[in-house]
């Protein structure tokens, strides 16, 4: 696996494992705080700490958060957020996110 598709792998992996834990209930914050207890690349581990202490101690918007990480979170990304914090569709949408990941529609 090149590094490019590793990287690919990691945001789509970020994006099930989130999308599944938030259907079974778990509060963001701690579907944020398992994924990141469990990510074994560092570099995206960090992102994730920051996107959940953005989220847990400046109350930011999940989408706000995101976009402070931009190696890993694209605008096309950050904006289906924006969507699923406006609408509530958010099995819908992270699902779409990590389906566009692993096909490469989105970066």
């Amino acid at each position: 696996m090149d590094g490019e598709e590793n990287k690919r792998h990691i945001r789509a992996r970020f994006w099930r494992k989130l999308l599944r834990l938030t259907r079974g209930r778990v509060p963001i914050l701690k579907a944020l705080q398992v994924v990141e207890a469990e990510e074994k690349d560092s570099s995206f581990q960090q992102a994730v700490a920051n996107i959940r202490r953005l989220l847990e101690q400046e109350e930011k918007s999940l989408s706000e958060a995101l976009a402070t990480e931009p190696r890993f979170f694209s605008l096309s990304v950050i904006e289906l957020i924006r969507a699923a914090e406006k609408t509530g569709a958010w099995d819908e949408i992270l699902a779409e996110i990590a389906d566009g990941i692993e096909e490469g529609t989105f970066d």
